[in-house]
């Protein structure tokens, strides 16, 4: 039961990831909060770190900024995390188009 549990809560996370690619922040939402029930507290580390990862682009896009911020930082001394990703997480707060788009208002 609790492999079924890992691989649903797996498969919304990915839905979760592509939503936020595609900037559909609200939908992502919807899904994250779902996954957060199904995300078992023995999840795999790589479940729980995709967890924490979308909770802390959500809240960029949702632009709770400081909250934003305090999850990139923790998250930005994982070593499994893609460098790709780490620069996001420390510089995409001042790159993010909405971010700058709303600055420039």
């Amino acid at each position: 039961m609790e492999i079924v549990a890992q691989q649903d809560s797996a498969l919304i996370l990915r839905i979760v990831w592509l939503l936020l690619e595609d900037e559909e922040s609200v939908q992502a939402e919807a899904y994250y909060n779902y996954a957060a029930l199904l995300v078992p507290s023995g999840s795999s580390h790589e479940i729980t770190l995709q967890f924490k990862l979308c909770q802390a682009r959500i809240s960029d896009y949702n632009r709770k900024l400081l909250e934003a911020m305090g999850h990139y930082h923790k998250l930005s001394y994982v070593g499994e995390i893609d460098e790709e990703e780490h620069c996001h997480m420390l510089y995409g707060i001042y790159f993010n188009p909405s971010v700058n788009q709303f600055r420039l208002m």
